[in-house]
């Protein structure tokens, strides 16, 4: 009997040793993340929490269930879940409205953003990318009275969304042009105090003056490209 507790013991052991049966990491540093970081991909079935976004202006946000959007590219529609996110909006001056998350974790393991889009043909609209790497070290953004950092760089991509379906998107980080004041770097690490990738924003643009923007938005990651 006590040859059998002892192998019994072995066999348990074993798997730990290697790594199996261990947990999957939670924290939110890149060092520790063996996969793409998943922002948000909606299965909660909200965007206000995990993480919560914040909605301004004329935007409108809703979860919407997937099973009617089965249109694209096939090789990414296994890939989407349950819900997504439908942005829509009237735009004034082009310009409809944002939605934005206070992240704070570090990015610097990673290259790029990933994103699936179900677009509704031309005319779609557009949508905006923001990323705020924290540079003054106090894990906020302070901002002027046009919404630019004062302190910190933001980075800005543009996607115009004039396709019909689900299309997968992976946009290097060194695609991101800076639009803020901070140290001109992409150093989204949590070190020094700093809040790393402290923030982002989605802002939806129409295709015309007066025009509106209806899309869905699914699968927010940060990849390695």
């Amino acid at each position: 009997m006590k040859k059998i507790a002892i192998l019994i013991a072995i066999v348990m052991v074993i798997p730990l040793l290697c790594g199996f049966g261990q947990k999957p990491a939670t924290s939110k540093t890149a060092a520790t993340a063996a996969y793409p970081y998943l922002i948000d991909n909606y299965e909660d079935g909200t965007y206000t929490k995990d993480p919560e976004w914040f909605v301004f202006d004329n935007v409108i946000p809703t979860i919407v269930k997937n099973s009617k959007l089965q249109e694209g590219d096939v090789s990414v529609i296994p890939n989407i879940g349950i819900y997504s996110l439908n942005l829509k909006g009237s735009a004034s001056n082009w310009y409809v409205g944002g939605m934005g998350s206070m992240l704070g974790i570090d990015a610097s393991g990673y290259t790029s953003f990933e994103i699936d889009i179900y677009g509704k043909g031309e005319g779609s609209g557009r949508l905006k990318v923001e990323l705020y790497d924290d540079d003054n070290n106090n894990s906020e953004v302070e901002v002027d009275k046009n919404w630019k950092p004062l302190y910190d760089d933001l980075w800005s991509t543009d996607i115009e969304v004039n396709w019909k379906g689900w299309k997968h998107l992976s946009i290097p980080f060194s695609k991101f042009k800076n639009v803020g004041r901070g140290n001109f770097k992409f150093d989204p690490a949590l070190s020094a105090g700093s809040g790393g990738l402290v923030k982002m924003q989605l802002i939806s643009v129409a295709a015309s003056e007066t025009g509106q923007v209806n899309y869905y938005i699914d699968n927010l990651e940060l990849g390695l490209k």
